[in-house]
């Protein structure tokens, strides 16, 4: 019956997004909000076969199908807290990846082929052959790696607040602020305000804003020199032609990193891709509108999987 409601739910979004403009907003599925307080609580341990100790949670569905979740930069896996109870159909898979949270932080390499190559051998790990991959920001990326470097264990993918650009460059706002950086970081500077979880385009829950913050100002700075170096001038889906799963992108109108051309840029490599703008979200809209995204996603990893158009 709730699998019915939510499916519902996820077709009258679709209708209301296919009469013109950004993706309506519509009442959200009710679903039983994560303790943010317990989320650490929650976290296994694993010992990759590459030496890479990586943390994760394990939610929803024992049975279903599996989702790996990947989150952004200097994030964690509570970035997915939010969401996961309007996709507890699945099995859901969602680690801290390499640098951040409760996973090691080696001094190298954070490539988004070295993240691939880890989400690779967690899923062996975990004892998952293939799997629907979503990623927000720099796990988008990932996503896209991982598809096109390992198509056969990536059966659908999901990039939101993403870009086939490349996402920074010298000069730019980002890449200069997070260069500047020195230790420890200070969490009353501009720019770690402006980065704040908390400040988004429309209100984000508080108890999750105050814990993302603190796992922010945890990550440890040779992570935050080092992903943004490997970012620079990549344009993060040269190899799109490589990947055949379906494609969802979800982008807010008020990304203050990845504007329109980055959406745009998304739907021209991957052919036949599903796109969705928020108008009034911003980079991070699975934080703002996560009933509104968890019913889209729903309805994209429930339809058939058909092979994408070349």
């Amino acid at each position: 019956m709730v699998r019915r409601v939510k499916m519902a739910f996820a077709l009258l979004l679709f209708v209301f997004a296919s009469l013109g403009g950004g993706t309506a907003i519509a009442k959200p599925v009710d679903a039983k909000p994560i303790d943010q307080a317990s989320w650490s609580s929650l976290k296994k341990e694993v010992r990759l076969p590459n030496g890479v100790k990586l943390a994760y949670v394990e939610l929803g569905n024992p049975k279903g199908e599996p989702v790996l979740l990947l989150h952004g930069y200097t994030d964690t896996s509570r970035s997915w807290s939010l969401i996961a109870p309007y996709l507890d159909d699945y099995r859901l898979l969602i680690p801290d990846q390499r640098g951040h949270g409760a996973a090691d932080a080696p001094a190298c390499c954070y490539s988004l082929s070295n993240f691939a190559y880890d989400a690779r051998l967690f899923l062996d790990a975990v004892g998952v052959q293939r799997a629907a991959v979503a990623g927000h920001s720099m796990g988008s990326m990932v996503a896209m790696t991982m598809a096109a470097e390992y198509p056969e264990r990536v059966s659908k993918i999901v990039l939101i607040g993403s870009t086939a650009l490349a996402p920074v460059k010298r000069g730019e706002w980002l890449y200069d602020q997070v260069a500047a950086l020195k230790g420890p970081l200070d969490p009353s500077s501009q720019f770690m305000r402006d980065w704040d979880p908390g400040n988004q385009p429309t209100p984000v829950d508080t108890e999750f804003a105050k814990a993302a913050m603190a796992e922010v100002l945890a990550v440890p700075l040779h992570v935050w020199h080092a992903v943004m170096r490997e970012l620079a001038y990549v344009p993060v889906a040269r190899h799109a032609v490589d990947v055949n799963a379906p494609v969802l992108v979800l982008s807010g109108g008020k990304d203050p990193l990845f504007p329109a051309e980055h959406h745009a840029s998304l739907l021209k490599v991957f052919h036949g891709a599903e796109g969705h703008v928020f108008p009034e979200l911003g980079h991070n809209p699975i934080w703002e509108q996560p009933a509104e995204l968890g019913g889209i996603i729903n309805r994209f990893l429930a339809a058939p999987a058909k092979q994408k158009a070349r």
